[in-house]
């Protein structure tokens, strides 16, 4: 009897502490996710003049566009690779203050702006840029009457002779640059400031008037700028992690 009333004690002790434990655990784990950095990443305009080489007046009416593109996956990098160290601002949150948002449109970003959004976001820390290059370059190689007449005596055959000759191979390469800033929120400081290159390549093929043209597609912007994004997320974690230890020492 007495056994049965002690393994009821037992059992109502239980019962009464492990709901506090798993609450204590995850007010824990609350905690210390609220105590991480909070980051916000700004828009990223393109510079006045950072277009070259692109037809039909290149890509102006996207500009737009690759500012948002940006934004997303400098997000959806620094998400992945700071697991643990840093908070991303939700969108939400963003288009909350939409107005005070409104001045990156002229493409320029003082310091000061940037520490006024950041405080109404409630971060500790921003990211903030622009692009300063997006260019392409083109060169072809054409067959011609001479390449024509070459083939046509070595082959015997006016249909390969004019196909040689009305042959033309497009190559374009694609590049863009990036300028970034890790600015802290309270102080101003730039804590990480870089610039990084990208480029890629693509190759079309006509052959009497048919084939693939060289032009601008969306894609492009993530294939020239995605690598370049990769290679910065890291060292902007690492810049916000090292202020934050500093800071701490200093306490």
């Amino acid at each position: 009897m007495k056994i049965s009333k002690f393994l009821i004690s037992c059992a109502t002790a239980l019962a009464l502490v492990l709901p506090a434990l798993a609450q204590t655990k995850t007010s824990s784990k609350a905690a210390a996710k609220a105590a991480l950095p909070r980051v916000a990443v700004l828009k990223f305009p393109t510079a006045p003049g950072s277009w070259s080489g692109w037809r039909h007046g290149g890509w102006g009416n996207q500009e737009g566009r690759i500012a948002d593109v940006l934004q997303d996956l400098f997000v959806t990098e620094l998400i992945s690779k700071g697991k643990g160290k840093l908070r991303m601002i939700e969108r939400e949150r963003m288009n909350e203050i939409r107005g005070e948002l409104n001045f990156q449109q002229s493409g320029e970003v003082d310091t000061a702006t940037v520490q006024k959004v950041g405080k109404l976001l409630g971060v500790q820390y921003m990211i903030t840029g622009k692009v300063t290059r997006f260019a392409c370059k083109e060169s072809a190689i054409k067959g011609g009457w001479l390449a024509g007449a070459l083939v046509g005596k070595l082959t015997g055959n006016s249909i390969a002779s004019g196909a040689a000759g009305s042959t033309n191979i497009g190559k374009a390469s694609f590049t863009g640059r990036l300028d970034v800033r890790l600015i802290e929120v309270e102080t101003g400081e730039i804590l990480v400031a870089q610039k990084d290159d990208g480029k890629v390549s693509d190759t079309s093929v006509m052959v009497g008037g048919t084939g693939r043209e060289i032009e601008y597609d969306e894609e492009l912007v993530n294939k020239v700028f995605e690598p370049i994004v990769e290679r910065m997320a890291p060292k902007i974690i690492s810049g916000i992690t090292k202020e934050r230890a500093d800071s701490e020492s200093t306490e």
